[in-house]
Formats: C-alpha cells, structure tokens, sequence
C-alpha cells in the first residue's frame, strides 16, 4: 500500500507546497480474452486495487514537473516543444500526452508526483499511468474534472492513450488497457465499436488471485509486436487470396461468423499463422462463455475456460513461458483452485487463479512452496477485488 501522508510530505519538498489533488488510476487484469483487442474481439478486463497514484497542484507556469517514485526522478516538461523526439525512458508517455492531447495553452503547467503499486508484469502498469497523466492533463487545461459518469470523455482519453503507445512509445497495443483503467469495473468490451457492458463482481464465495511469476516479460513488447504483425500476415493473405476480402467486412479476424473462421483457417496452409487464428477464434468463444457463467454465478464453467484460456495461449500463440506454464499448473494440481490462466501480453509476469474464499490460504502456501522449490524464486499471491475507474479529489 501507499502511504498517503509519505508522498504528500515528499511532494511538499519537492516542489514547496502542498499538492491540491490527489489521483488514482488503478492496473487491470483481463479475466479472459487474451491478445484479441487488436482483432476487434470481444475481451473482459477487471479494474483491480493495485494501482498509479499521483499528487498534483497548478503552478502558475507553462512548465511541467514531474516526480517518478518509481524510476526516482524528477524532470520537468515544456508542452511548447513539440518536437521533443521520443527518448526510450518513461518520459515519452509524459511527453506523448501532451503532444498528442494538444498541450499547448501558456500557464497550464502543473505539478505532479507519481508513485505505484503495480509492480509485476501483465497488470498494465503503463496504461495506468497514461490514464493518470491523461486526467491530470485535461484538468489542468479545461479547469475541469472528468467525472466517473462521463463515459464519452473517458472513452476519448482511453484512445489519446492508445494513440500515445502506439505512435508515440511505439508499442501497437489495442483500446481494451486504457478503457479499462478509465472506466474501471468489471465489463465485456467490444473492441472494435468500444461498447461494454458492466458485469456482476465474482460472487463473495470466490476471488480472483493475482500469481507473480517473479519472472520479468523482457520479451513482451517484442513478442505483442511480432504477434500484431502476424495478425496482419494473417488478414493480408485473405485479402489477397479472397476477392470479397471478408477481414474488411467484419472489421477483424475476432468478429468473423463461424463459417467465415473455418474458410480462413482452410486458406493457411502453415503454422505458425494457423495455430495464431486458431486461438482467436476459440478465444473470442470463450469470452462469451464466460460473460454467460459470470449470469449463471457457474464459477466451475468460468474456471474450465480459463484452464482452456492458458491452454491456448501457451500452444497455439505461443506467448506463456515456462514459469506461467508451472505456475498456472501448480494452481490447478493443488486441487484448491477452479481454474488458471496467464493474463496480459505474457512471456513472464503474471497469472490469474479462480479460488474459492475458504481455500485462499492453502492454496497460497501450496502455489509458493510448490513454485520456490522448482524455480527457486519466491513468488507474489494476492487476492483482488474489482475497482472503481481513475478519479480525481480535492484535498
């Protein structure tokens, strides 16, 4: 947990005053629908407690500073210079959004200190922190906070955070991370036409259980790469081989009908692009299915599609990692938990577990004991519950 009081002192030596507000964006898990978002499929992220917090007040200025709890640095900001060029450091979100977000009226400048506690892999850290800056920054221009109600202008943030990571840091990621820290909750989300739908929370009798491998995803932003790129491969070949071009019709390979899905898997006649096609395919099922179980409260069904979830990622796109694979295992041999499944972009960070509430501590002491014995790293459990979207408070 953060220590409020802890940052708010700091922040008053940093910048000599007080901070005026407080901001919060939480992580994310994805219950079930993994590396689809960039095939227009249908996904179900969960806003979780874990989160990025910031202190902030308007300084009168055009500049802006900012304090990373995290890297320890502080370095401040000129929204005019907008040919600032992108540095491969966590400042080229800061200066992708107010780039991007039109940061360009004189005595706008603010004040901000940014600390988190979304320290493993696969909780969308970056997004996170976009959703934050993206807040602080409307604030600070408009005079004006976004409430919760305002579906809209949170939905226009989440793609300014998309489009920074896409064409500013350079990472193709898809809409489903920033809308999802944004709006918070527990939801389906299209991603092609971005609407979603609020589901009910995971009854009180379970939780979902973060597992951190400890494993650090060096491959992530390479592999996620490679990965939208193979979807391309994909939708280029039908394209050419297919005159009604049927990608362009149903606006993504997660949204094709069930006929559709079988003629484009008879047209790849190799792996490795047919095995990717095939995860789509049966994830955006599996997406459906679970929002079903979620109605039902049929928490064994939701754990089966998770156990098939991991299945696929791991053997037909090709994004787990030995230790996702064993601890995901290890969750399930303990006979305690429903279900077990990589979440985010994978090759490391972390996993999900469905465990009922009367298991949550043996199940624990079974996955660490087990895990440290086998891989020597001692590994992070931690029961979640849904959150609310970022928001912002006057102190």
């Amino acid at each position: 947990m953060i220590d409020e009081a802890i940052a708010q002192a700091q922040f008053e030596h940093l910048f000599n005053a007080k901070p005026s507000f407080a901001v919060r964006c939480p992580g994310r898990i994805n219950l079930i629908g993994e590396h689809i978002d960039y095939c227009g499929g249908l996904v179900m992220p969960m806003a979780i407690a874990q989160s990025t917090q910031g202190w902030y007040r308007f300084n009168g200025t055009s500049q802006i500073r900012i304090y990373s709890a995290r890297f320890d640095a502080l370095t401040s900001f000129n929204p005019h210079d907008v040919l600032q060029p992108p540095k491969g450091t966590w400042e080229d979100y800061v200066q992708g959004i107010l780039n991007l977000g039109a940061h360009r009226q004189a005595g706008c400048g603010f004040d901000l200190l940014v600390t988190s506690d979304l320290n493993a892999g696969g909780l969308s850290s970056s997004a996170s922190f976009l959703g934050l800056l993206a807040l602080v920054n409307h604030h600070a221009l408009t005079g004006a906070r976004i409430e919760s109600r305002d579906v809209s202008q949170r939905l226009t943030l989440a793609l300014l955070c998309q489009q920074v990571e896409n064409e500013f840091v350079g990472v193709p990621s898809g809409i489903m991370d920033p809308a999802s820290v944004l709006l918070g909750g527990l939801m389906t989300l299209d991603c092609r036409t971005l609407k979603f739908q609020p589901l009910q929370a995971i009854p009180e009798t379970h939780r979902l259980v973060i597992m951190d491998t400890g494993v650090p995803r060096t491959l992530a932003a390479s592999g996620y790469a490679q990965r939208v790129a193979e979807v391309g491969a994909i939708e280029t070949l039908i394209a050419n081989r297919d005159s009604t071009d049927i990608t362009s019709r149903y606006a993504g390979l997660a949204t094709l009908p069930d006929d559709q899905m079988a003629k484009v898997l008879a047209l790849l006649a190799s792996d490795p692009l047919k095995h990717r096609a095939r995860h789509i395919f049966s994830e955006q099922a599996r997406v459906v299915q679970a929002a079903l179980a979620l109605e039902k409260e049929d928490m064994g069904v939701l754990g089966h599609l998770m156990n098939e979830s991991h299945q696929s990622l791991s053997v037909e796109y090709d994004v787990s990692c030995p230790e996702l694979d064993l601890i995901t295992q290890l969750s399930r041999d303990s006979g305690l938990a429903l279900g077990a499944r990589m979440t985010g972009a994978g090759f490391g960070g972390c996993a999900i577990s469905l465990v009922p509430v009367e298991h949550l501590e043996g199940h624990q002491a079974w996955v660490t004991r087990a895990y440290r014995q086998q891989t020597g790293i001692e590994p992070i459990l931690l029961a979640s519950e849904v959150a609310e979207g970022a928001n912002i408070i006057a102190l």
